[in-house]
């Protein structure tokens, strides 16, 4: 290698200076993010500069720019960041420059919202959404509302995402109105929240809810639910009128629901009710019908009747009209009276009587009415015949031989057959055995007994058997009897003349009335009928000589206890657990001993148990029974047992809720829950699906909570759908679930219609957003279903769908529907073209004005050559005529008048529908102008006597003028002269008067000049007058004086009161008095008060008069003004005030009143306030303001004192009755206590207490001896009190009852009765009457039996007897048959047509008979229907104008017979007898369709193309007998259709044609010739505008097109070619059917020249070529080649038109783009040539050497001349190609080299090669910065053992750390072992000794870690 040197010698350099800034540029303020540039510019262009930041040297790095460009030196970042902040130094060889650099934190910015945003109105409950986005996404925002900052809390939820901030209330709630604001550190943003309330609605109801039919009587209930608010208040109208609380008419308010309830119909309450918030309306309508008869409900068991035989049967009804007829029926068989069976009414009860029941007389009986029927089941059994018991004493019998034998027993039924048996054998009826046989007793008996009379004896029946045990014995002394029994001692004597006499215990009995002593012959018997224990003894039978004595020995018993029957059923006892259990019997001895057992055990008395006796009756009661007391009662009483069989069971388990089945609807997968509630905790339940139990699974589970039963469906599908059952033992309740898939809903857009309004060429995206990503979707156009193409995508992202027009046209202006199947989003998409505009500024003024007969153009320029516009002449539009030209050129469009008239003045419009420029028009002649006007003076003024003259200078001298005073023409006179000179017109007027002042005109026609001229006396003065207005002040009732004097006696003056002329009059008084002038007004008012003058013409004297109202005072202040009243009273406040007509305010509490219980008015100066009626709320303080006065008012309104209006009555009542007092207070709300004896009574199951209305009932059980006495009702007003009376009834019985009784007339009847005691008072009543004794009606008695007769009975004599014993009542029927009424001629069947009459007919036995109408069982009423007549014996039914409803069974009915037939109605069979006839005609005439039917009076109806015709004044229809007419006037063609009349099922039909008049042509179209390019416009005018024409070209239709318009206006009919050709030369044709016109029109070519042709181009590379050609036509087309070849438009190849400039424009181009360029348009081209220069390839950007990091990123770049060079890298001799780590770039003409990951052995020289050009850069890779991970810890060892040190660093390193000892190096050896592993680095020193105790410390680069070892030696 060859070195040379060369030296040059040069002076020494001049030192490189730094030219110094100003402060402002060297110290820099930046954001983050915003570009930091410092410059400064040295004094050598080639001096190189170091730039320093705090000091270090900066390096080259991304980011970051050191640009030299001449003498300026540049350091840019790009984007600033905190660390750039700083001390940045510009340093050269000689110089430095100083930069301070501060980079701030961006402000945190919000941005801009739209104020709809930033103002939301949202309704309660609705989530609340305010969101801002702030221009840091890590920046801080606080929130607040009304200024108190917005905390995290419940209910409001503040949430940050991104930049965007967000304050969510998930339920909006009244309160949430504010203003709310986000505020961040440098900026804040405000909300305005509004929380509407929502509108409380009303839930929709059903169409049967809101219209109501209901019966007079039964209830009407309203009802309504609210969507929410329960607090929200309602009001109900009826038939428009607010409805207030009234008796039988409440209005209910419970949760949501709003219900008006009417307990009872009536027919007043028909009509329209509304229900209203404040934001809805519901309205109800309710029919009220008459009341159908109905039968009253009768109980189960009077409607199920078990009869023995013989016994009355009695079926009863009521029913609720009591002139309603009834019909009885017996297994569907009517039944009518006979003898032994009644019908009965009085009242409403209806009876049926079958005296003596037969087992015949079992079945169905039914009531039956018109619309209601009752049924009643009656079974007839024959009774068993059964004996009555006896006790055992009376069927053991013990007799003595000789006594006579009587057995005797009791049948059930009196005519019983019996048989008696001895000992098996039954006794012959002839034998010494005799029975007896009266009424249910049966007797044997046996005259004298004998032993051989002893044995069983037993008397049968068919049902039952009685035995006997008879003993018979021989004669014995003593005798033992039961007590009550018959004792009969007997003795015999001798002699039947000696006198006996017995004795008891010795002793000579005294008489008594139940001993008597009997002697017959020699016997002598002392018979004591009833005996007792004291009867027991010896009785001695002696003779008075005491030679005969005979003892008896008598021993009385007790007689056992017996227990009275008890009915079967009492003996089985069921009750409920928890209830009371009560057993009872009855003894026959109260004085006997009872026990009770259960299941053997006897029970005592205990909290739980009382046994209680009271008299014969024994109660045993369990208290609150429990299942345990289940079992065999018994009760004993000595050898009689009473067995009770009880069970006690559970209570049912019930369902409490829900009350009723549940309906519910539930969506896929939702977790379901059915519920019960049951009456008891431990009841057990089944739940079922559809009949088949459920068990437990992993879907379905089975709870128990308490009362509560839960079935949990986890995850629901549909086939968890069907009936459930929740089944208790004893309840069930069904669930109906129905669960489906979710609905797919549209989720946005919210609203379910959107209007989209585009332009053309636009895209179009239709977007939805569904509830679900996998549904499916359609989307419909117009209502057909879209289909993909290359204009119209149908795009599916998830849960959106979409669709897309990427380029609209007009066409794709349609109705869009997004359809789920069970949700819709209707888009209405309207493209529209751009408005059209005009180009503004105008070309022309917008006001022109021009003289007549000039030509006048006006023309403007729109937005689009293809724009259409009409032009108007003051809003009428202008048409083409032959003064009148509109053009359309291009852009352009003109209107020309060529010849302008004045007429032609007005505005003038362009009407581009979207837009409009107007012109002012104005046309006039040349005028006549009045020369000098503005320098004249045209106000004259002129004394008295002085001569006027007037001149003025036209502009022509031969113009006439005219003079004018006061707009009167002024005529030549003495004192008038006009004088004309030249260009002067003059006018004098001679000795000028007053009256000659006035306006004065010279009219010149075009120009007119007015004078105003004054002739005026000298001026009038006031004397004294300053000129300033004077003001007075006064009161009302002053007088008011105004005097001035002038300054001559004969000045008038006028006085005027606020600009009016003042007259004199009663209170107005105007004096004149030579120089003084006066006003006097007496009496001021206020409204005197005003502005008065005197004018004086001249002069004026002004004052200000102002008339003040004497205050208003209240006069009667002094009067009491504290009133108190009670409530519903009313009450009137009076206040005067000292004057008329004050203005008077009532207030409560500050409110003006206006509530409609307050009446206000005056009179005069009182003034009243009446508030009727008064409410507890109208308490307070009242105020009568009058503005200068208040008077006040304390009005206290008190309750209404609770007074009696009907007290209490003393009553006398029986022990044993229930009895009621009753009272009446004067309110319906008030509480009263009840009394008795002046102590208030307890709660009682014996008494109940009842407040109804107004009524107040004290009501007592059972009555009681002890419930005598004083008895006393109390309000906290009133009282009132009665005494109660308590009888005990005396024990009369009826032993046998009144019997119903039936006679005829003539006979006698019968009553008998049976009443015991014989004592018994006894009255007969009839009819409630006490009968009078008489010889008609004879009473008798006889012992217990009492009888009444009633002899000769008539009609009238049919009553209800009743037999009054003391209280004790019975009843009977008498009821009397009058002579039968039969059917001698019965009624027959008929047949009639509907709308004719019908008469019925029958014939009865007796003229005077009556008889009833009845159809269908429902009596017939004389009316416009029906006409009853009734001619001697013959009866008749007419029914007029018969409906097919009239068809049935009728029947006519006497007490004794009735008849029936069917009448049959047949539908009227009606014909057309003549139909209707097409009718053909023209327009504006009168049509007239005629119809004949069979029968006059059918209503008919008309259609016209099947709808219906109303009359009107078009179509008038009419209806004469049979005949029906349509007339039709004025007809058009739009009445052109098919014409029906209909009746019934018949029907006809006519055609109308309605054609127009023939079409002729006003105007022709005329032939015309066009330029290419031009617009074609061609016209004609028809006769009328209605007419449709086709338009042709050479015979063949054209339509409209893009250049093609067609189009009418009026009569007028149009047809443009827009930018018209050769081609559209031809004849044009306007076809309007009837007629044609045609036109030729020529198009002709204009002459196509090259104005401005082609130019060669020279230029580089990726330079732009241009070539422009002009030519001297518009809009034709042209063409380009390139070598021939044509050029295609493309990203770089732009070819456009300009008018007649056609451009081409060649970007980028290259060395092939070099050629030839022709313009080809028509038959003319234009050539020019294009070259292109190559770019040198050069270096342009050399490599800089770069320093980078290990394990970073490495970037080398350098740029190049020519983009489209190749290039290649090297890296030292080797060729570097592209891989994972090598990433070679081009971008333009840069280059780039991306090393990832650079490492240590990257590190070298990198250069790049382009063609010849070569440069390199060095690369330099310095290791990552060292940092200890783990530090060395402290040792201490015992010597010699190993001393161990371990650290860890960041990185592995490659080269070896230094180690050291107390500051030696330690190397590795025997003794020191030094270990790497990865990043871990150990020490290890073995033979360790105590001079080795030091500091070690780890070394590599700046990274150090110190540790001490400490060792120690063994003692």
């Amino acid at each position: 290698m060859q070195l040379s040197l060369n030296v040059t010698k040069t002076s020494p350099a001049s030192p490189v200076r730094i030219t110094t800034l100003c402060v402002a540029e060297r110290n820099k303020c930046v954001e983050v993010g915003e570009s930091i540039v410092l410059q400064c510019e040295i004094s050598d262009p080639n001096a190189q500069v170091t730039w320093y930041k705090d000091g270090i040297k900066l390096p080259e790095a991304a980011g970051q720019d050191m640009l030299a460009e001449g003498s300026i030196r540049t350091l840019a970042f790009q984007s600033a960041m905190m660390s750039h902040a700083g001390i940045y130094i510009c340093k050269t060889t000689d110089d430095a420059m100083q930069f301070h650099v501060d980079v701030k934190a961006p402000l945190l910015k919000f941005s801009a919202l739209m104020e709809a945003d930033q103002k939301q109105t949202v309704m309660a409950g609705c989530p609340i959404a305010l969101q801002c986005e702030l221009s840091d996404p890590t920046g801080q925002v606080s929130w607040y509302k009304d200024g108190t900052q917005l905390l995290l809390q419940s209910g409001v939820d503040i949430q940050s995402e991104g930049s965007v901030r967000s304050l969510v209330v998930p339920s909006a709630e009244r309160a949430h109105t504010g203003i709310y604001r986000c505020e961040s550190k440098d900026d804040d943003i405000q909300f305005a929240v509004e929380v509407k309330a929502l509108p409380v609605k009303f839930s929709e109801l059903q169409e049967r809810h809101r219209n109501k039919s209901v019966e007079e009587g039964c209830p009407i209930v309203l009802s309504c639910e609210l969507s929410h608010d329960p607090s929200a208040h309602v009001q109900w109208y009826k038939d428009g009128m607010k409805l207030l609380p009234q008796h039988n008419m409440e209005t209910q308010s419970d949760g949501l629901t709003r219900t008006l309830l009417i307990n009872s119909a009536e027919h007043m309450h028909g009509g329209t009710y509304e229900c209203s918030t404040s934001d809805d309306t519901i309205t109800f309508k309710v029919d009220v019908k008459g009341r159908s008869p109905k039968i009253m409900p009768v109980s189960l068991s009077e409607k199920n009747k078990l009869i023995a035989v013989g016994c009355p049967i009695i079926l009863q009804c009521e029913v609720s009209d009591p002139a309603s007829q009834v019909s009885w029926f017996k297994d569907e068989v009517e039944l009518f009276c006979k003898t032994g069976l009644d019908m009965k009414r009085g009242g409403s009860v209806r009876k049926l009587m079958i005296h003596s029941a037969k087992v015949s007389d079992a079945g169905l009986y039914s009531c039956s009415l018109a619309d209601d029927v009752v049924t009643f089941h009656v079974d007839v059994e024959a009774t068993p015949v059964k004996f009555s018991t006896l006790p055992e004493i009376a069927r053991k019998k013990f007799f003595e031989a000789g006594c006579p034998v009587k057995l005797q027993c009791e049948v059930s039924e009196p005519t019983a057959q019996v048989y008696w048996h001895k000992d098996g054998e039954q006794l012959p009826p002839e034998s010494e055995y005799e029975t007896q046989t009266k009424d249910k007793l049966r007797a044997l008996i046996i005259q004298s007994a004998e032993v051989r009379h002893s044995g069983a004896y037993s008397c049968e029946a068919a049902d039952d058997r009685i035995e006997f045990k008879v003993d018979v014995a021989e004669a014995e002394r003593s005798t033992s009897v039961e007590a009550g029994s018959l004792i009969k001692p007997q003795c015999e004597i001798s002699d039947p003349r000696g006198q006996t006499c017995l004795c008891e215990d010795g002793v000579k009995p005294l008489p008594k009335s139940e001993i008597n002593i009997i002697s017959e012959g020699i016997k002598t018997t002392k018979v004591e009928e009833s005996t007792m224990s004291s009867c027991s003894g010896v009785y001695s039978c002696k003779t008075d000589d005491e030679s005969e004595i005979n003892d008896f020995h008598v021993e009385v018993k007790a007689p056992p206890v017996t227990f009275s029957e008890i009915p079967e059923e009492d003996l089985f006892k069921s009750v409920v657990e928890q209830e009371e259990l009560v057993l009872s019997c009855e003894v026959s001895r109260a004085d006997g001993v009872v026990q009770w057992y259960k299941d053997g055990i006897e029970m005592q008395q205990s909290n739980k148990i009382t046994i209680k006796a009271e008299g014969t009756q024994w109660n045993l009661t369990i208290h609150q029974a429990q299942l345990s007391d289940t079992g065999t009662y018994s009760c004993r009483a000595g050898d009689n047992v009473l067995l009770f069989k009880v069970n006690v069971r559970e209570p049912p388990v019930m369902i409490t809720y829900p009350k009723e089945d549940v309906h519910l609807d539930r969506h896929v997968p939702e977790e379901i829950i059915l519920s019960c509630e049951l009456s008891r905790q431990n009841g057990a339940v089944s739940w079922y699906k559809d009949g088949q139990k459920l068990q437990e699974s992993e879907n379905i589970k089975l709870k128990v909570e308490g009362p509560y039963r839960r079935l949990k469906i986890i995850s629901s599908g549909v086939e968890d759908s069907g009936e459930y059952v929740c089944d208790t033992a004893d309840d069930s309740i069904f669930f109906h679930l129905t669960i489906t898939e979710p609905p797919v809903r549209i989720v946005s857009p919210s609203q379910s219609q959107m209007e989209l309004c585009q332009q053309t060429s636009e895209r179009m995206v239709l977007s939805c957003e569904i509830s679900r990503p996998n549904a499916v979707v359609r989307w419909y156009r117009d209502g057909l279903e879209v289909e993909e193409n290359d204009n119209l995508i149908l795009e599916v992202d998830g849960v959106y769908r979409r669709l897309i027009i990427p380029e609209t046209t007009v066409k794709d202006s349609a109705e869009y529907v997004c359809d789920t199947a069970d949700d819709s989003m209707t888009f209405f998409v309207n493209i529209a073209e751009p408005p059209v505009r005009f180009v503004r500024p105008r070309k022309m003024a917008s006001r022109v004005e021009m003289v007549a007969g000039e030509t006048l153009v006006l023309d403007c320029e729109v937005s689009r050559s293809n724009a259409e516009v009409s032009w108007k002449r003051n809003g009428e539009e202008v048409e083409d005529s032959r003064n009148i030209t509109i053009l359309e050129d291009g852009v352009i469009r003109q209107l020309t008048i060529h010849s302008l008239v004045l007429e032609d003045t007005g505005q003038y419009v362009c009407d581009a529908k979207d837009d409009v420029m107007d012109f002012q028009v104005k046309v006039q002649e040349l005028p006549v102008k009045i020369v000098g006007k503005t320098d004249a003076k045209t106000e004259k003024q002129f004394l008295v006597s002085d001569d006027i003259i007037l001149v003025c200078e036209l502009s022509r001298s031969n113009a006439s003028v005219s003079w004018y005073k006061d707009n009167q023409l002024i005529d030549e006179t003495e004192r008038y002269c006009s004088e004309e000179q030249g260009v002067f017109r003059s006018l004098v007027v001679l000795n000028a008067g007053l009256e000659d002042s006035g306006e004065y005109i010279c009219d010149a026609k075009d120009d007119k000049m007015v004078f105003y001229i004054t002739v005026k006396e000298p001026p009038v003065q006031i004397i004294g007058n300053s000129g300033n207005p004077e003001h007075h002040i006064l009161v009302a009732g002053d007088d008011l004086t105004l005097e001035c004097e002038v300054s001559r006696p004969n000045a008038s003056v006028q006085w005027l009161w606020n600009g009016d002329i003042l007259k004199p009059d009663t209170r107005i008084k105007i004096e004149s008095h030579d120089v003084v002038r006066k006003l006097v007004l007496s009496g001021l008012q206020p409204s005197d008060s005003g502005k008065y003058i005197c004018d004086a013409v001249d002069d004026k004297l002004i004052t200000i008069v102002e008339v003040q109202e004497l205050p208003a005072k209240f006069v009667n202040k002094n009067e009491s003004s504290k009133i108190s009243a009670y409530e519903n009273e009313s009450v009137t406040l009076c206040a005067t005030v000292s004057r008329e007509r004050a203005n008077v305010r009532w207030l409560k509490d500050g409110q003006l009143l206006n509530q409609d219980n307050i009446h206000i008015s005056s009179e005069g100066i009182t003034h009243k306030l009446t508030i009727n009626p008064l409410q507890l709320s109208d308490s307070g303080e009242y105020v009568c303001d009058v503005n200068t006065d208040e008077m006040y008012f304390s009005l206290l309104v008190k309750e209404m004192p609770v007074k009696f209006i009907r007290p209490l009555e003393n009553i006398v009542s029986l022990k044993g009755n229930s009895l009621i007092l009753c009272c009446e207070i004067n309110k319906p709300k008030g509480d009263v206590q009840w009394l008795k004896d002046g102590q208030e009574i307890p709660p009682s199951r014996r008494h109940t207490i009842r407040a109804q209305a107004r009524e107040r009932s004290f009501t007592i059980h059972q009555l009681q001896d002890e419930d005598a006495g004083e008895y006393a009702c109390e309000s906290t007003d009133d009282r009132t009190s009665a005494t109660v009376t308590v009888e005990t009834p005396c024990l009369v019985e009826f032993i046998a009852e009144l019997r119903n009784t039936t006679v005829r007339e003539g006979e006698d009847a019968v009553f008998k009765c049976v009443v015991s005691p014989e004592d018994t008072r006894l009255v007969w009543r009839l009819n409630g009457k006490q009968v009078a004794v008489n010889e008609r009606t004879p009473i008798s008695s006889n012992g217990l039996c009492h009888m009444l007769c009633i002899h000769n009975c008539r009609v009238s004599d049919s009553a209800r007897v009743t037999a009054d014993a003391e209280g004790l009542v019975s009843e009977a029927e008498l009821q009397v048959q009058e002579q039968q009424v039969l059917f001698t001629k019965k009624m027959a069947p008929l047949v009639a047509e509907e709308y004719s009459e019908a008469t019925l007919e029958v014939e009865v036995s007796v003229d005077s008979g009556e008889v009833q109408w009845m159809r269908q069982g429902v009596l017939i009423h004389p009316g416009a229907k029906y006409t009853l007549k009734h001619k001697g014996q013959l009866h008749s039914l007419h029914i007029h104008t018969l409906a097919m409803s009239d068809r049935g069974t009728y029947s006519c009915e006497t007490l004794h017979d009735r008849t029936q037939a069917q009448l049959t109605v047949e539908p009227r069979k009606i014909t057309m007898k003549r139909g209707l006839t097409d009718i053909k005609t023209t327009e504006r005439e009168t049509a007239s369709f005629e119809v004949e039917l069979s029968h006059p009076n059918v209503p008919g109806t008309w259609t016209r193309n099947g709808i219906k015709l109303k009359p009107t004044n078009h179509f008038r229809m009419s209806a004469k007998g049979p005949v029906h007419s349509l007339t039709i006037s004025n007809l058009s063609v739009e009445d052109t259709g098919s014409f029906m009349f209909c009746v019934e099922n018949l029907k006809t039909t006519a055609r109308l044609v309605v054609k127009e008049p023939p079409v002729t042509i006003f105007r022709k179209l005329e032939d015309q010739k066009f330029p290419d390019g031009a617009i074609i416009s061609i016209e004609c005018e028809l006769s009328r505008h209605n007419v449709d024409v086709k338009w042709l070209k050479n015979g063949v239709e054209v339509k409209p097109g893009k250049d093609l318009r067609i189009y009418a206006m009026g009569r007028k009919r149009f047809l443009q070619v827009m930018k018209c050709n050769v081609s559209d030369s031809g004849v044009y044709t306007c076809d309007a059917g009837d007629v044609t016109t045609s036109c030729t029109v020529e198009v002709y070519e204009r002459e196509l020249q090259i104005l401005h042709g082609l130019e060669d181009l020279d230029i580089q590379e990726d330079q732009n070529a241009v070539f422009v050609c002009e030519i001297s036509v518009e809009d034709v087309p042209g063409e380009w080649y390139k070598n021939g070849e044509r050029i295609q438009p493309t990203s770089t190849v732009k070819i456009r038109q300009e008018g007649t400039k056609h451009f081409l424009l060649m970007c980028n181009v290259r060395a092939e783009d070099s050629g030839k360029i022709q313009f080809v348009a028509r038959q003319v081209e234009s050539v020019a040539h294009l070259g292109v220069e190559e770019l040198p390839v050069n270096i342009v950007k050399p490599l800089q050497d770069k320093t980078a990091l290990e394990k970073t990123r490495v970037l080398l770049d350098c740029a190049v001349s020519n983009p489209r060079c190749s290039i290649r890298w090297y890296k030292g001799s080797n060729v570097i190609l592209p891989s994972e780590r090598f990433e070679i770039c081009s971008e333009g003409c840069y280059r780039k080299l991306i090393i990832q990951e650079v490492a240590q052995h990257d590190e070298g020289t990198y250069s790049v090669q382009v063609g010849e050009h070569t440069c390199s850069a060095k690369l330099t890779v310095e290791a990552r910065s060292l940092q200890m991970v783990r530090e060395l810890k402290d040792v201490e060892v015992m010597a010699p053992n190993e001393a161990c040190f371990e650290c860890e660093v960041s990185v592995p390193v490659l080269k070896a750390p230094v180690w050291s000892l107390n500051g030696e190096p330690l190397q590795d050896s025997s003794q020191v072992s030094l270990e790497k592993m990865g990043t871990v680095h150990r020490l290890t020193l073995r033979q360790t000794s105590p001079d080795m105790s030091g500091e070690v410390e780890f070394t590599y680069g700046k990274a150090n870690s110190r540790a001490q070892l400490r060792v120690l030696s063994d003692p």
